[in-house]
């Protein structure tokens, strides 16, 4: 007789065999977007304070408490790049879009300064 299997594992497992909704890409990728797709959004999620320090051109820096709002003004086809510092931070942002049903998002790998390097 086979044991059914545990709930957790059964979640993992069709997880497991779902893509990402966003996906992630490297800093020559991102850059080549940014290049290439004139209506591209970009956030930055890193503090403030880095944010002010540097940032990629045209990117807007994003907070938790800013997201409902930005995801009301954005056109849900409009491609979304996010960056933070090392490309953690941004899959979270990334995952709250889709959620939120937009369709073509991006994480940045490595995050922002391997992102500056490419566009440099």
């Amino acid at each position: 007789m086979r044991r059914p299997l545990h709930p957790l594992t059964r979640l993992d497992a069709m997880t497991a065999a779902q893509p990402n909704p966003y996906q992630c890409i490297s800093p020559a990728a991102a850059a080549a977007l940014i290049r290439s797709t004139p209506n591209v959004t970009i956030f930055d999620v890193r503090d403030l304070a880095s944010y002010r320090l540097g940032h990629v051109e045209a990117a807007a820096h994003l907070a938790e408490d800013r997201f409902l709002a930005w995801s009301k003004r954005l056109d849900q086809e409009q491609p979304v790049l996010i960056y933070c510092y090392k490309g953690n931070a941004s899959k979270t942002y990334a995952q709250m879009f889709c959620d939120f049903r937009f369709r073509n998002v991006f994480s940045v790998d490595g995050g922002y300064q391997p992102l500056a390097e490419a566009l440099a």
